[in-house]
């Protein structure tokens, strides 16, 4: 505290004003303003603006594309813009460059005598390889392709209207399981991208021989430097093949979505596309093309109604069609709109002379700003981040982003920005895990040069977790002829155990699916081989003897999403209903009977009929001729006579048994030939 005594009042009020420019920006905390003294932050030092560069991975270099203009240091930014890898604190100007395919010290070159003469990998996953085998061909095979600047490639086209890319680089066949691996040597310096060749079209117009991609359908290039001759590795990391639309013919499946929509410039870093529901659908494709007429491309595949394609190019137009399917089929892709993300804005840099007119002051700095409003955070819908955004504040220059795991924990900053959005990508240290697995609250600031406004209202988010294990499996037990079906429920996230009294209110994690993995075993401890994927919650096994074997199959479920595959359920045994046996000794006379022939068999124990069926071939169509009763007291064999066969043309006999229930074996196992005699 100050003592002021009545000779001392001039210098006590200057005193006081001096005290009071260097409170203005105090945290809310009550910590002193001494504490941003102590942290190097500084201004300018003749009271104009500085233009400052974030460094967001304190590497002391900032990122020129993301400048702020204003007199005093914000946090998290530096006063160079010299930093070529913004993202990680291993590359910056002069760094220590290692054989890592970066270019780690800025200087434009990738690895220059960093690599020792050892051999070259090329490496990564396709991830829609299922999406793909409609179309590979035995003969499909990946290839690097030599990329030229402007991305044309070279090509021919062969007898089959395909395009073919001719290379004499390394290639390697189509994998099963979609990893793969290029191990060359010597590879000469340039751009490759990897072609899929020799690839089945889903019609004759269609001559397009798709290339690999990532996410966002750029193509998946390949930058070998100038020393490329010696060792390195490149981990591709997830790749696509983009899937062409296929005709639909004779289709039953759901009808066309109507109300296409995809938004036009609304956000910075997607293209929102939206339709109605369509009656029956159980899940919708969704399409996208360069071109009105251009190749329509599958890139997703959900059961909601609603899908952001991001990792695009701000300003370009792309068009999006939806199709609906379901087991009957699928709807053909009639209905379409067109969509473009919007370019941020420049920053604004104020003009010194405007500021220094008195006439014309120019841009004006409020000593007061309103608190944020509409700050939204997203719940679960992109599996590296949470995307919060918010309204825009009048004065404001720039948004100081805050968060805890608690809503009325202490709040802590994670980022400035001069747009009004913000990507959380929960990259915290080991202490802070919890982030990362759970509800996070964010509240933001509008701050200029001068001050600071409130916090705002908080909203929850929280990033797309891999789905939990499927619960509730249960195989049917000889309900079904000739198949097993599986039944689950979708896992659940628990119920968040907020503290502070629970005033956050009871929030919860949705669980998101997009599909389902169906997994076989022959016993609990068994090799377990996928056989199928579904987005509903039920699955039938048609993959099993229709038969009476006594063979339990074991299922268990995996759940998958953007974020990747959660872990197998628990598993439940199952089985098909039991049929009865066939009759395994059919025997059909051979010319013994005039105009006739006879079929006998022995008495199959539990039969209530016998079906008999005839065929001109072993491989024709059988055909019932008629059926009679097992009902005969002590019968211990059975006989059916043909009286409509040509003589002598010779037949095959089928005898099936029938049990109370109706039901027989689906498949026909043992038969006899026979013949008639007679002109």
């Amino acid at each position: 505290m100050f003592y002021i005594n009545k000779t001392r009042t001039l210098l006590f009020l200057l005193t006081t004003l001096c005290l009071g420019c260097l409170l203005i920006g105090c945290n809310e905390s009550g910590s002193s303003s001494t504490k941003n003294n102590d942290s190097g932050i500084t201004g300018s030092k003749d009271g104009g603006t500085v233009t400052w560069y974030r460094d967001a991975d304190g590497d002391g270099y900032g990122d020129p594309a993301i400048p702020m203009v204003q007199a005093a240091q914000p946090a998290g930014y530096v006063n160079n813009n010299s930093d070529c890898a913004d993202y990680t604190a291993d590359i910056y100007p002069d760094a220590l460059e290692i054989c890592d395919g970066k270019d780690n010290n800025c200087d434009g070159e990738v690895d220059e005598n960093a690599c020792g003469p050892q051999s070259q990998e090329i490496s990564g996953r396709i991830t829609n390889i299922n999406d793909t085998q409609a179309y590979i061909t035995g003969e499909s095979y990946l290839q690097l392709i030599t990329y030229p600047e402007d991305g044309l490639l070279p090509f021919t086209t062969d007898a089959q209207g395909r395009r073919v890319y001719a290379s004499n680089l390394s290639d390697i066949d189509m994998p099963v399981n979609g990893a793969f691996v290029f191990e060359t040597t010597d590879l000469p310096p340039g751009r490759y991208v990897i072609a899929a060749q020799r690839l089945e079209p889903y019609a004759p117009e269609s001559e397009e021989t798709p290339i690999l991609a990532t996410a966002g359908n750029q193509p998946a290039v390949i930058v070998i430097p100038e020393n490329g001759n010696t060792s390195f590795e490149i981990d591709l990391g997830n790749v696509i093949l983009p899937v062409p639309a296929p005709i639909i013919d004779n289709q039953s499946g759901p009808a066309p979505p109507t109300s296409v929509s995809a938004s036009d410039g609304a956000f910075e870093d997607k293209i929102r596309v939206t339709w109605n529901v369509s009656d029956g659908a159980t899940a919708y494709e969704i399409y996208r093309a360069t071109s009105f007429a251009g190749q329509q491309v599958k890139i997703a595949t959900t059961a909601a109604t609603v899908h952001d394609d991001t990792a695009l190019p701000c300003g370009v137009d792309y068009y999006y069609w939806v199709r609906a399917v379901n087991n009957s089929g699928a709807s053909d892709l009639f209905y379409n709109d067109l969509g473009f993300i919007r370019c941020p804005a420049p920053p604004i840099t104020p003009d010194d002379d405007l500021i220094d007119d008195p006439e014309d002051p120019g841009i004006i700095e409020p000593e007061v700003l309103n608190a944020v409003t509409g700050v939204s955070a997203t719940d679960g819908l992109y599996p590296e981040k949470v995307t919060i955004t918010w309204n825009a504040v009048e004065g404001a220059t720039s948004y100081e982003v805050y968060r805890h795991s608690d809503c009325c924990g202490e709040r802590k900053k994670i980022g400035t920005t001069s747009n009004r959005s913000f990507d959380d990508t929960l990259n915290e240290t080991f202490d802070d895990i919890l982030i990362s697995t759970s509800i996070n609250y964010y509240w933001v600031k509008a701050t200029n040069s001068k001050t600071k406004s409130a916090y705002s209202a908080y909203d929850s988010g929280y990033k797309l977790l891999k789905p939990h294990a499927p619960v509730n499996v249960a195989a049917s037990d000889g309900t079904y002829v000739g198949k097993i079906r599986i039944t689950w429920s979708p896992g659940q996230y628990p119920v968040s155990d907020l503290s502070c009294n629970n005033t956050c209110g009871g929030l919860e994690m949705v669980e998101k699916v997009n599909e389902y993995e169906i997994y076989r075993a022959d016993w609990p401890r068994g090799t377990k081989t996928k056989i199928g994927t579904t987005t509903n919650t039920w699955f039938d096994d048609f993959d099993i003897p229709c038969d009476n074997c006594q063979t339990i199959y074991y299922y268990w479920i995996v759940a998958k999403n953007a974020a990747g595959n959660g872990p197998y359920s628990n598993y439940d045994s199952g089985y098909p209903y039991r049929t009865l046996p066939d009759p395994n000794d059919v025997r059909a006379t051979d010319g013994t009977i005039h105009f006739c022939v006879k079929i006998t068999w022995s008495a199959v124990n539990g039969s209530k009929y016998y079906d008999i069926f005839r065929s001109p071939s072993l491989d024709g169509v059988k055909t019932k001729i008629g059926r009679i009763s097992a009902d005969c007291g002590t019968c211990g064999a059975y006989s059916y006579l043909d009286t409509t066969t040509v003589c002598p043309q010779i037949y095959y006999y089928w005898v099936k048994s029938i049990d109370s229930k109706g039901y027989t074996a689906c498949n026909f196992n043992f038969y006899d030939t026979g013949f008639c005699s007679g002109d």
